[in-house]
């Protein structure tokens, strides 16, 4: 079987976004920052603009506090969540 990164690409046109995905959800239901992912995971330069497209697809919300230039986002009960639940099943460890 392919490796994590391969099977994002192939599957989510990006490597970084099946493992990204995969890191939120090995967190559970927590908060985090925008810069909070390691680079092993996503580099920096993308992050924001890969977990905007979750945003975008309901997966989370974004949140931002007056005073802080971080941003922070939570999980959604959004369905899309399953399909990520079923790749951790199947994909070898990142």
């Amino acid at each position: 079987m392919e490796d994590v990164s391969e099977i994002g690409r192939l599957l989510f046109g990006r490597p970084c976004r099946l493992r990204v995905a995969l890191w939120i959800h090995g967190r559970g239901r927590q908060r985090f920052y925008q810069s909070e992912p390691p680079d092993d995971v996503i580099p920096q330069s993308a992050a924001g603009t890969e977990l905007r497209r979750f945003v975008h697809l309901g997966m989370l919300t974004e949140h931002r506090e007056a005073g802080s230039r971080r941003v922070y986002y939570e999980t959604t009960n959004s369905p899309l969540w399953n399909i990520i639940v079923a790749a951790a099943r199947v994909v070898p460890s990142a």
